[in-house]
C-alpha cells in the first residue's frame, strides 16, 4: 500500500483484520491512533513501528489468544495462507507485517511476533535461512518449518521486448530495472548472484529504484515503468508475463519455541499443511509443497 495515511477500512486492509477488532485495540490503547475531524486516522509508518517494535506488544501476543502476529518476507502464496486461516479459523486474527526477511529476525528476536518468514541465501554455505538463525538468534531458542520451495527469477513483459537472457544482461545500457528493498531475501539473492558473476551493482540502471514486494515488480513491469526486475514465478500468471528462471529457493518460517505450541500457532501448521494449501499452491505456479510444514530446524 502507498498510502502513508490510513482510516479505518484501509488499515482493516493492510492488516488483515475487521474494523471491529481495529476500534478493539484503539479501545485498549494497543494501537497508535490519531482523531481528525471525528475520525480515526493512522499512519502507516507508525503502525508498522508498532508492529515492529513495540515493547507493550511482548506481552500482548504471549497472552491473546485471538492473534497471530507474522513478519518477515513478502510471499504471495503466503498472503493466501492467513486467508484461508481467517476462513477457517475466523476467531483468529493473522498479522502480516512485511518487513523483509532480514529484519523480520530482528522484530522475532525483540518478542513482538510470533513468527518470521524468511528465504535467506547464506554466500558461503549455499544454505537458506539456517546460517542467519545461528548469527541473529543464536540466543534464542526457534524452530525452523519449511513454508514451500518457490522459483525465483527475472520477471519481464510479455514477448521479452527487449531479448533479456539472463542476468548479465542487467548491466545493457537500454535495460532499467527494478530491485526490493534493503534486508529482503530477494535483494540478499540478487546480491550474491551479480557477485559471483562479477558484476558490478553500479552497472545495472534501477539497481537502487526499491520496492518492497514481488506483487510491486511486477506491476512497475507490467505497467512500462521498468523493463525487468527480480521476483518470483507466482506473479508471472497472475500479470501475464514472462519469466526467466534463476533458481529454486527455500521459503521458511522461523518460530520462538516459546510460542510454538500456542494454539493459535498450531492452527497455522495445521493450515499450512493441509491439501488445500498444497491445491492453491499448485495453482499459483512456481511452488514445491512437498516439504510443507516440516520441521527442518530445531535448536
Amino acid at each position: 500500500m502507498g498510502k502513508r495515511i490510513m482510516n479505518t477500512k484501509e488499515l482493516s486492509t493492510y492488516l488483515g483484520i475487521n474494523e471491529k477488532k481495529i476500534y478493539t485495540l484503539i479501545t485498549e490503547k494497543k494501537l497508535p491512533a490519531t482523531k481528525v475531524t471525528g475520525k480515526w486516522i493512522f499512519l502507516k509508518d507508525m503502525i508498522d513501528n508498532w508492529l515492529e517494535n513495540s515493547t507493550g506488544e511482548k506481552h500482548y501476543i504471549k497472552e491473546s489468544k485471538d492473534v497471530l502476529m507474522i513478519t518477515g518476507s513478502d510471499d504471495i502464496l503466503f498472503n493466501k495462507l492467513t486467508d484461508m486461516i481467517k476462513k477457517h479459523v475466523p476467531h483468529l486474527f493473522p498479522f502480516l507485517c512485511k518487513t523483509g526477511s532480514l529484519k523480520g529476525m530482528t522484530v522475532l528476536k525483540e518478542g513482538n511476533a510470533h513468527m518470521a518468514g524468511a528465504h535467506l541465501l547464506d554466500e558461503e554455505t549455499k544454505e537458506y535461512n539456517l546460517p542467519f538463525i545461528d548469527l541473529y538468534l543464536k540466543e534464542y531458542h526457534t524452530v525452523t518449518v519449511n513454508f514451500a520451495k518457490r522459483e525465483q527469477g527475472i520477471l519481464l513483459k510479455k514477448g521479452n521486448p527487449k531479448g533479456i537472457k539472463n542476468l548479465e544482461d542487467l548491466v545493457r545500457k537500454d535495460i532499467r530495472c527494478i530491485n526490493r528493498q534493503k534486508g529482503s531475501g530477494t535483494r540478499k539473492l540478487l546480491d550474491v548472484l551479480i557477485k559471483k558473476l562479477g558484476i558490478s551493482n553500479l552497472l545495472i540502471n534501477g539497481y537502487k529504484k526499491e520496492v518492497t514486494t514481488h506483487f510491486e515488480v511486477g506491476l512497475n513491469v507490467l505497467n512500462d515503468n521498468v523493463d525487468c526486475g527480480l521476483g518470483i514465478k507466482a506473479v508471472e500468471k497472475m500479470l501475464d508475463l514472462d519469466f526467466i528462471p534463476i533458481v529454486k529457493e527455500r521459503f521458511d518460517i522461523i518460530i520462538l519455541k516459546e510460542f510454538f505450541f500456542l494454539k493459535q500457532v498450531q492452527k497455522f501448521l495445521e493450515v499450512l499443511r493441509s491439501q488445500q494449501f498444497k491445491k492453491i499452491a499448485k495453482n499459483l505456479g512456481g511452488y514445491d509443497t512437498m516439504d510443507s510444514g516440516k520441521i527442518i530446524y530445531d535448536n
